[in-house]
This record gives C-alpha cells, structure tokens and sequence, in this order.
C-alpha cells in the first residue's frame, strides 16, 4: 500500500472529517484533499486527481452515492477506490454502494482497525479497476457489434472473480439488451435473481427489460422487488415513477417522484432526472403543473433545452422562448442554447434577434457548423425580401 497517495476525505462536519483525517496520519498518510460535499469535491478532482477518496454518506448538496456516481462515470476518474463512511449500517445502504462500485464501506464511530481493514482490502484486491478496464473494453465492442467477443471476455473475467458474479452477469445482461436481446437478456436476469432474490439491482435491470418488451405491469412488479429491498433507493421510485407515466397514471406516477424527492431533497439530480420523464413523453404540461413550481429554479441549462425543445416541436414558440432565456440565464454563452433559441426565433419570423443569437453563439464557437449554416440561410433570406421589395417599388 502506497501511503504517499492523496487521500481526499469528504465529509460535512469538521469535527467528523478531522477524526478521519488523524486516523489516516496515525497509519502514516500524508497527504490530503478535504471537501464539506460531493460537489465540492468533484470541482476538487478537476486540479488533480486522489488516489484514494472516503466520503460521508449523508451531506447536502451532492451525497456521497452521488459522488460515487460521478466518479464512476468520469473517465479520468473510473477505478479511484472509494470508500464510504456511514452513521447507519441498514441492508439496503450496503446495497446500493455495493452495486454504485464502492471499494468498501464503514459503519461510524470509525476505529483505526477498522480502517486499516478496510485500507488493506481495497489495495490488495484489484476487481474494481480490472472491471473498469473490462466495461470500456466491452462498450468498445459492443459499438464494433462484436457481441460474441464482448460476452466471452465477460465470462472469462467472471472466472478470475467469482465472489462478484452477479455484477458481472449485469454486465452480461447489458450487453445483451444493447443488441436488442431482450427474451434472453430476461432469462439470465431469471437465473441471478433465483441464486439471489435479494440482489435489488437485478430486480431494477429486469423492470428496465420487461420495460422494453411492452409488459409495463411485469416491470412495476419488478420495482416493487427492488423498492421492498432497498427502500431509500430514490433511483428505484423515479424508474416507477416513469413506468406510471407510461401507462398515463400520473397520480401515481407523481406519488413515487414525491417519494424520491422526499428522501434526497438536496439532491438536483433527482429533480433533473424527474423532469426528464415527463419531458421524454413530451407530458411538458403536467411536469409544469404537478412540479414546476417545486423544481424549475435547480434545472440544469441541458434539462431546459430539453424541455424548450418539446415545446418548439409542439409549436408553443413563446413558451419555449421563455425557457430558453431561463436557460440562457444560468449559461448565458452556451452555444447549444443560443442556436436552439435562435431556431425557435426564426420559426416566429424574428430575424434579427436569431441573427444577435447566432453571432454570439459563432463567437464563442466558431466552428459551429449549424449555426453558420443558419446564419447563412437568414441572409438569403432577407437578401430575397430586399430585392421583392426594390422589384416592387419599381412597379
């Protein structure tokens, strides 16, 4: 074990973070990153990257399975080890650091013991980065169409670590349902959740399947396995939430987006990820009525262009208008929005202001294709009406 690595501890209370913090020094640690939340420390990571990070679970702002989430999907960031720190220690907080990809997790007060336990099994062991190696190799083939190599490797790898088998049969799954093999992506998810009726994420894999099959009440009985395994899994209520919305019981729907804001208020992302169901079913309307209010100030700039989209496709071009100035509020130089506003513009015959639009998104882009392209064709354009107009006048 390298204790000359930066060790980024994240934790909202100090007194807490300084216990970590001494403890680490006790094992002879030296080095040290602190931040107060996930997002603080995810901005952190941007001017280097730890070789270790221990977060908190519970913190606002951003929570620790959410940062485990972000760093996880980052690609200079896929395989740090990361391990959780807890005041609780319920079955399904395990779960979900578990299927999240946590090297380890700890149940607080944290004991020395404990730590260097924990500290010598994530840098002993090293599943995580060879399955973080093996999950780009497989994305890589999966886009190459090579499925029979990318489920082989994944059965070889299953050999090397069989203690995580049912990771990576998911992973199996996965590749399966990318091709569209959904009868036998179903079958495999049968055998893993007969061996492990209690594996949550499984369940929320087959609801997705059943999902993509047509058979929307075989996947509401599916979430509601994951959902009675782990509760306070907000990610379990938001996919029953969007299965509701698809079957049009939008009271429903709406009870289970309630429940997982209730759980995780401080988290933006459930908002985000909750508009986006509506939005997705283009149900612009009822997201505005039954949340907009509640959630439209914590929108990202790519969930309003999203929603300002549905709008200018339904032909509502003051309202999308309106959210695109929302958006350009919060990114007033984002080149994506400034076209996609400038668009909704031309379609209202407001030259001049899609003009103002298109340069300033040229000049923070100036290789943005479609937006030269635009520009062009509004020249043109205004070029014709200027020489019907002379022709006129000679009349």
């Amino acid at each position: 074990m390298d204790k000359n690595i930066t060790v980024m501890v994240v934790e909202d209370i100090l007194s807490a973070r300084e216990t970590v913090l001494n403890l680490l020094r006790a094992l002879g640690f030296t080095h040290f990153l602190e931040a107060e939340n996930g997002e603080a420390a995810l901005e952190k990571i941007k001017d280097g990257v730890p070789g270790l990070i221990i977060s908190d679970w519970n913190m606002p702002k951003m929570n620790g399975l959410s940062l485990l989430r972000a760093v996880r999907s980052r690609p200079e960031t896929p395989y740090i080890p990361f391990i959780f720190l807890t005041s609780k220690s319920e079955v399904e907080d395990v779960a979900l650091a578990s299927d999240g990809g946590a090297s380890a997790y700890l149940v607080k007060p944290l004991t020395i013991k404990a730590l260097s336990e924990a500290l010598n099994t994530v840098f002993d062991g090293g599943f995580e980065q060879d399955f973080e190696l093996l999950k780009a190799e497989i994305q890589n083939l999966c886009a190459a169409k090579e499925q029979a190599k990318a489920l082989d490797l994944l059965r070889r790898f299953e050999l090397l670590y069989p203690s995580q088998m049912q990771r990576i049969r998911l992973a199996h799954v996965r590749v399966l349902t990318e091709f569209s093999d959904f009868s036998k992506a179903e079958e495999m998810l049968c055998e893993i959740l007969a061996a492990n009726p209690l594996f949550a994420r499984g369940w929320e894999t087959m609801a997705k399947v059943q999902c993509w099959q047509g058979k929307p009440d075989q996947a509401l009985a599916a979430v509601d396995k994951a959902v009675s395994i782990s509760p306070n899994n907000t990610e379990y209520y938001i996919l029953r939430g969007s299965i509701n919305l698809h079957k049009e019981d939008l009271y429903a729907a709406r009870n289970n987006f309630m429940t997982a804001l209730n759980i995780d208020r401080k988290n933006d992302q459930i908002k985000q990820d909750i508009w986006n169901a509506y939005v997705d079913l283009d149900m612009v309307d009822e997201v505005q009525r039954d949340f907009g209010s509640y959630i439209f100030s914590s929108l990202t700039c790519d969930t309003l262009n999203n929603m300002a989209v549905a709008y200018r496709r339904k032909g509502e071009l003051a309202r999308a208008i309106e959210i695109y100035r929302a958006a350009l509020a919060k990114e007033p130089d984002n080149p994506k929005i400034l076209f996609n506003a400038a668009v909704a513009y031309v379609n209202r015959k407001q030259y001049g202001k899609a003009k103002s639009l298109l340069a300033h998104a040229l000049g923070n882009d100036p290789d943005f294709e479609k937006a030269k392209a635009l520009l062009k064709q509004i020249s043109a354009h205004e070029h014709k009406h200027d020489e019907a107009e002379k022709s006129g006048d000679e009349k």
